[in-house]
């Protein structure tokens, strides 16, 4: 019995969650036919709560029903308007569309990088089957009767993180009439080529991946480096980065010309590692990435000044604007000069900065000496460099107990090709051996507050033993006792 009851339980379950299901999916599978038939039905509903409406009126104004039935029919007639109104919008919503007609990516008087977004309304279809209402505008809200889709909200998304890379973040189109266009206009936040539109309208949301146009009203390339200030040492290079875009739909060849640079200053322009003074852009592919390499010279002089930037400019340009310049290239352009020269131009800075050198001369780096003895010695310190030497020490690095003196202990300053000779005693320890030993000499000084690389020299110094001069003598003196002995007893035999 109870199993009975338990399987018509189950039953009963799946019966009403079979029926709920049927409802889901009836209700969910309603396509624009089946809202075109319930909008015929709301209508015709619509049609007799009125014709009742205006019955009851008139049976009102006789006296011929109470004041309450004519609320009720008017109330209906009301709710009938409402029900048929609500298919009108929820078939302007299945049967609206917006469509992504054009985005094209500019540049505006400050260089910034926009793009340009055009909508398109396409609901021309739906105003087809609203003029079949023609006579019957009445029932209509001023939104239905003008054919607009209200709130139109545009964003621009990377497509590779969903972040929104544009300013403003979302774009509001008041309203877009039936069949024409707006124009949604941002600044990219990232430069990119391709990205995603999104729309969001009558509670939809419409992702578009699309490739950017360039916009070609001018021909034009834009320049930018994101290493356009940089430091570099006398007689050394700096490299600059150069991104190139191009703006334009024709295929011409563009000249890269460098102006504003002093002639002490040479340069290379390299695409990978090629040299080139033009460039032109195949078919489908508007960037090139080059770079710029720029050699200062050995030494500074009235142009070429430590520590004050250059500024110069790179530029590409068509072949007409650069025939145009070209007369002029040598000269120094104003910044009005530059501005009128039509183009892409980035402008560029140097500072030339000094480099510190020492050098270390020493007429002898090997000395022999006896034991107890010291070494004394002269060394010459040479800036070689193109800044000032400070606080310039000489350092020893000596086996343990050797004792040294340096003479002057430290150089205050030295100025490029100046020199400065230092003394320098060493005297190894009182118990050292006989052999060979090694002192570093080695530096220490500042070049515009950066340490300067040393210049070590090693020093050998052979230690040998000290010979006793009293020995020496009374050798000596033996020797000449025996060869005068040798020689007397030679004249003795000899006169035998």
């Amino acid at each position: 019995m109870n199993n009975n009851k338990n399987m018509n339980r189950i039953i009963r379950v799946l019966i009403l969650a079979s029926s709920m299901l049927f409802a889901w999916c009836l209700c969910f599978s309603q396509d624009e036919a089946t809202i075109v038939l319930d909008l015929k039905k709301a209508r015709a509903d619509y049609e007799i709560a009125k014709q009742k409406f205006e019955n009851n009126k008139k049976l009102l104004d006789e006296r011929a029903i109470s004041l309450n039935d004519f609320n009720q029919s008017k109330n209906e007639l009301l709710s009938k308007e409402v029900d048929y109104q609500k298919l009108l919008l929820r078939l302007i919503s299945v049967q609206s569309y917006i469509m992504v007609e054009k985005a094209t990516k500019y540049q505006d008087a400050k260089g910034n990088r926009r793009v340009r977004v055009t909508v398109k309304s396409a609901i021309e279809g739906n105003q087809e089957y609203l003029n079949q209402f023609k006579d019957h505008f009445d029932v209509f809200s001023p939104e239905m009767r003008s054919g607009k889709i209200y709130n139109v909200f545009v964003s621009l998304v990377n497509i590779a993180d969903q972040i929104t890379i544009s300013s403003p973040y979302e774009f509001r189109i008041p309203s877009i009439d039936m069949g024409n266009e707006a124009i949604a206009d941002f600044e990219l936040l990232k430069d990119m080529e391709n990205l995603q539109v999104v729309l969001n309208y009558n509670g939809k949301k419409d992702q578009k991946n699309i490739y950017l146009e360039k916009d070609a009203s001018i021909n034009s390339i834009d320049i930018s480096s994101t290493q356009f200030s940089q430091e570099a040492d006398l007689s050394s290079q700096a490299t600059y980065d150069l991104s190139l875009e191009k703006f334009s739909s024709d295929d011409d060849t563009y000249r890269i010309i460098i102006l504003n640079l002093p002639k002490q200053i040479t340069y290379d322009i390299l695409d990978a590692e090629s040299k080139v003074s033009q460039i032109k852009f195949t078919q489908g592919v508007n960037t090139k990435k080059l770079s710029l390499k720029v050699y200062l010279p050995d030494r500074d002089d009235d142009i070429i000044v430590m520590d004050k930037p250059i500024t110069f400019y790179c530029a590409v340009l068509t072949n007409l604007e650069y025939n145009k310049i070209l007369e002029k290239s040598n000269q120094i352009f104003s910044e009005s000069e530059i501005k009128n020269i039509l183009g892409g131009k980035e402008k560029l800075e140097i500072i030339p900065r000094g480099k510190g050198k020492i050098e270390v001369n020493a007429p002898n780096l090997y000395h022999e000496i006896k034991v107890g003895d010291s070494v004394n010695m002269r060394v010459v310190i040479r800036n070689a460099g193109t800044r000032r030497l400070d606080n310039i020490k000489v350092l020893l690095d000596m086996p343990a107990n050797w004792h040294s003196n340096v003479n002057p202990e430290l150089i205050k300053e030295l100025e490029p090709n100046k020199e400065v000779e230092v003394d320098i005693s060493i005297t190894p320890a009182k118990d050292e051996g006989v052999g060979a030993q090694e002192v570093k000499i080695k530096t220490e000084a500042l070049a515009d507050n950066r340490r300067v690389d040393s210049d070590d020299k090693t020093v050998r110094i052979q230690i040998e033993a000290k010979t006793q001069v009293l020995w020496i003598i009374v050798l000596i003196a033996l020797l000449i006792g025996l060869i005068v002995g040798i020689v007397i007893f030679g004249i003795k035999i000899s006169k035998r």
